[in-house]
């Protein structure tokens, strides 16, 4: 059977382990990198990231907000020559997300310098996992640092602390000088 303190025990690591598990497997969703592919290999509405030259980039400034040469979002052919590309643009007020668009920008194929595809990478998960359990792990052990050791034996309650005024034991003997 199990007292108040081994039951909080437990459930502390129960916790731990929850919290564990899930901040991994979040982290295991961003274990993602991107490699160069040709057009060629690209599927029609496929997440891609394109390098584009500094002239396409200053071009496009009025339809994406920004000045970037890099730009992710859905590829689709438009021709011989030229692509489209599906951007979602994120609609903000005040630092709050209150809705997404997709804004489609026609490029021609002279202004894409690079074709990237988002492809998962075994050597980063495992990386960022082993990372994630020694930060846990030392964690763990600088918790377990904090528990005092000398603390009260199983199945005994620690007494409260001693109050902070403290009388003096023995006789005194006060007199009380009136001042004039």
């Amino acid at each position: 059977m199990m007292d108040g303190t081994s039951r909080r025990r437990e459930r502390s690591r129960r916790r731990l382990v929850v919290a564990t598990l899930v901040l991994a497997a979040a982290a295991n969703a961003a274990c993602y990198s991107y490699v160069p592919v040709s057009f060629a290999s690209v599927d029609t509405k496929e997440d891609v990231r394109l390098r584009v030259t500094e002239n396409a980039a200053v071009r496009l400034v009025k339809e994406v907000g920004t000045f970037s040469t890099e730009l992710d979002g859905q590829l689709a052919p438009e021709g011989r020559d030229s692509i489209s590309l599906g951007v979602t643009i994120d609609r903000t007020y005040r630092g709050a997300t209150i809705g997404t668009a997709t804004q489609t920008l026609v490029l021609a194929r002279s202004e894409i310098v690079e074709v990237r595809r988002r492809q998962f990478s075994k050597s980063r998960t495992v990386a960022l996992t082993v990372g994630t359990l020694v930060g846990f792990g030392a964690l763990a052990a600088g918790i377990v640092q904090l528990v005092d050791p000398n603390g009260a034996p199983e199945g005994e309650v620690t007494p409260p602390p001693p109050t902070t005024i403290r009388r003096p034991s023995g006789i005194h003997i006060g007199l009380h000088i009136p001042i004039p």
